[in-house]
């Protein structure tokens, strides 16, 4: 994991990539967080979000902040719905409507996550120059839009499980993350026994969003050596980034985008 430090001359945010990627050629990718925005108070700073009550001037520079970060990408986002619709994406003009993962193989087409304590998974498959995206926050995770999106791109791609690298992100952590037990006996029951995710306590339990897409990814077909965790829990770090549940339902939203640039 590497961390790209803030330059305030150039006006670019910090953000996670992934050790490795870099060997792929053109790609562009990050992991963004809090830092680097203009927005203020509970906002501060990188939010990317209209709907949380910060001005569209604010949302709008942020954007062009990270832009900044990930030249020659043009941006394309989802309505983003706790679901598991995908949507292949072939234009950067393309109206993806409500969905909760992306994939493209057309060069210049960003693919845009916006998270506050869900998973914003990220991926490349370099020998078919694709790339795809995913937003999996409990109702999307169980699910399994994220293994819904491998399936897609090896329908519509011929892309096997096999091919893809992939990151899951900042996202809130078991640590954090006590739900009802009834709601880890749904994943259970869905997905198998998968003791890295969910932690039994009584009459609740512990839930690793990343472990449990990690675990559905691998029964999928996807390497376990080639799926990558980065960041941290982002409800103990939330000075760092964005956290719905630790700041009690008003937290921002990070970017996560990845993308193959177009020709200059």
């Amino acid at each position: 994991m590497t961390t790209a430090p803030a330059d305030p001359l150039a006006g670019t945010p910090p953000a996670l990539r992934v050790d490795g990627w870099d060997a792929v050629e053109g790609l562009a990718h990050g992991f963004f967080g809090r830092a680097g925005g203009v927005s203020s108070g509970p906002l501060a700073a990188l939010n990317v979000s209209e709907r949380v009550g910060d001005s569209p001037g604010n949302v709008g520079a942020n954007w062009a902040l990270a832009a900044r970060a990930l030249p020659g990408l043009r941006v394309v986002r989802m309505t983003q719905v706790h679901g598991a619709r995908v949507v292949r994406v072939d234009a950067p003009t393309q109206e993806v409507g409500e969905a909760d993962a992306m994939f493209t193989a057309t060069p210049g087409v960003g693919l845009a996550v916006l998270t506050a304590d869900c998973v914003p998974l990220l991926g490349v498959a370099p020998a078919h120059g694709a790339v795809l995206a995913v937003h999996a926050g409990w109702r999307g995770t169980l699910a399994g839009v994220a293994a819904a999106a491998v399936e897609a791109a090896s329908v519509a791609l011929a892309i096997a499980p096999a091919s893809w690298r992939l990151a899951l992100g900042p996202s809130i952590g078991g640590c954090c993350y006590e739900v009802e037990a009834d709601l880890g006996a749904r994943f259970v029951d869905r997905w198998g026994p998968m003791p890295d995710a969910w932690r039994p306590m009584g009459g609740r339990g512990q839930l690793d969003l990343r472990a449990a897409n990690r675990a559905i990814l691998t029964a999928s077909g996807v390497p376990g050596e080639q799926i990558v965790d980065l960041g941290p829990c982002t409800s103990c770090a939330q000075q760092q980034y964005f956290s719905h549940r630790a700041s009690g339902g008003f937290a921002g939203r990070q970017l996560s985008l990845i993308g193959l640039p177009g020709p200059a």
